[in-house]
């Protein structure tokens, strides 16, 4: 790890800014879930007593997902047939805004639909409905034709994604137009390949194989770090590629670039529960990165600590920006209240503004970002409450915070905008704004201003409640659902 818990939340400040395109090959994840207590007496089979169904974007949908939740705006170009799980997930993208979904529906063809079944948490059956027959000429038109309007549209992209499952709608001859059209528009190519022949992402910005990839396109046993290293970088020559990022599981990530630069990133996970949609996390995460143009080495420390936090969940994993801000160390700050009493008093004495905001921020995710961002453009020094563990409990329930206070207030004091961060231990922020004295207090939502707690003790001093409007429909129970 080369960089801090500051470097890294301005890095995540810089990627909401982001569009990025998506093309590949979409399909819906179901999750069905139960306990196993019996043997089936037909066959020698365990019997599944079914307690509960879930499902959510996966494949090229679930790289989309992820940009999502990472900040970035995102469109997505792929197939669906005219069937339930087409619509399904067609419904499911749509929850979140952030996520322009241009399907091209293709009749007869069915929507790539996988559904696992699991006991006590335990996959032990995926059944896979599916057509890996590649496109017609006339859908392969349609969606090179969607492409290049993207490619045009405003807000501009600014890095594009080539997602290859290998269900049909990649195939090489489209690959190289998709990476063709990239550089007549000066745009960067980032490839997370399923063919064995790497020359279908010849010239491609950055390939994202696993190491079971990497051996299938070298033909070689790679055991090794230096002998992944020595492999990657002939494939990154052979085929004219700008990078290759080899995900190496438990022993992390190796970026290796076409001027000899390798960069190792160790691993972060703590516990490997599911792997289900790692690798769309990995790619979605080094995209975000060379949309903004972050260095290497800063790219390769967000996509190893949100691979870290993806195979820690269960099923189809998103992650947010909280998530990976949280496995860093960070120093221990100020959060007390006369600390900021008086820090405020000397503001005032020099006549700054001060802003005021509150919130759980459990898992800070786009929404919280964009909501402080938008605080902070109301006053000169912004202090944010923040709800101790305990109020969290009152407030959210027994299974609530995900992230101990000490954690969420370090990650929000790591945030460029924000100047402080008092903890309250109450359900309201109500006895630290008579506190502070804030000028102004920003909060997000559907709240009337004069609904906001310690509204009457601003506006007594002359100063004003904003209201800012919430950035779609994030929240860290999505997250936590996911």
């Amino acid at each position: 790890m080369t960089a801090d818990l500051a470097t890294i939340s301005q890095a995540f400040c810089t990627i909401q800014d982001s569009h990025i395109l998506v093309v590949g090959d979409v399909m819906l994840d179901r999750f069905v879930d139960g306990h196993v207590s019996r043997i089936s007496p037909e066959a020698p089979v365990p019997i599944l007593e079914k307690s509960a169904v879930k499902q959510m974007p996966g494949g090229s949908a679930n790289v989309a997902c992820n940009l999502a939740f990472l900040g970035a705006k995102t469109t997505l170009i792929g197939v669906i047939g005219d069937d339930e799980a087409g619509q399904l997930l067609v419904a499911e993208l749509g929850k979140n805004p952030s996520i322009t979904f241009l399907p091209h529906i293709v009749a007869g063809r069915p929507t790539t639909l996988k559904t696992r079944y699991r006991a006590a948490g335990q996959q032990i059956l995926r059944v896979d409905d599916e057509d890996m027959s590649p496109l017609a000429s006339d859908a392969t038109k349609a969606i090179l034709s969607q492409i290049e309007v993207s490619l045009k549209s405003t807000p501009a992209v600014d890095a594009v994604i080539i997602s290859d499952y290998a269900k049909g709608c990649l195939t090489p001859t489209i690959i190289q137009k998709i990476v063709a059209l990239c550089k007549k528009a000066g745009i960067k190519s980032v490839a997370d390949p399923k063919l064995a022949d790497f020359s279908a992402y010849h010239g491609v910005d950055i390939l994202t194989p696993n190491l079971a990839e990497l051996r299938a396109a070298s033909d070689a046993t790679l055991t090794d770090i230096d002998d992944i290293v020595t492999v990657a970088h002939d494939l990154v020559i052979k085929h004219e590629l700008g990078a290759i990022l080899a995900t190496l599981s438990a022993r992390g990530m190796v970026l290796t670039m076409a001027g000899g630069t390798t960069i190792h990133g160790a691993a972060t996970a703590r516990d490997v529960f599911d792997v289900s949609g790692a690798g769309d996390t990995v790619v979605a995460a080094v995209a975000a990165c060379v949309a903004q143009n972050i260095e290497p080495p800063l790219a390769v420390d967000i996509a190893n600590l949100a691979a870290g936090v993806a195979v820690a969940k269960s099923g189809t994993a998103i992650v947010s920006p909280g998530e990976v801000l949280g496995q860093l160390h960070a120093p221990q700050i100020a959060t007390d209240w006369p600390h900021w009493a008086e820090q405020c008093r000397q503001w005032r004495e020099n006549g700054v503004k001060i802003g005021f905001t509150n919130g759980c921020f459990d898992l800070l995710h786009p929404g919280h970002i964009y909501l402080l961002q938008q605080a902070a453009s109301y006053c000169e020094r912004l202090i944010v409450g923040v709800n101790s563990d305990r109020s969290v409990k009152r407030l959210k329930g027994n299974s609530r915070p995900l992230q101990a206070c000490d954690s969420r207030a370090s990650v929000l004091s790591s945030l460029p905008f924000i100047d402080g961060v008092a903890v309250f231990d109450e359900d309201t922020p109500l006895d630290l704004v008579s506190i502070l004295q804030p000028d102004v207090i920003i909060k997000g939502g559907d709240y009337t201003a004069t609904d906001v707690v310690g509204a009457d003790i601003v506006n007594a001093r002359g100063g004003e409640v904003v209201i800012i409007p919430t950035l779609g429909t994030f929240s860290s129970s999505t997250i936590i659902n996911r």
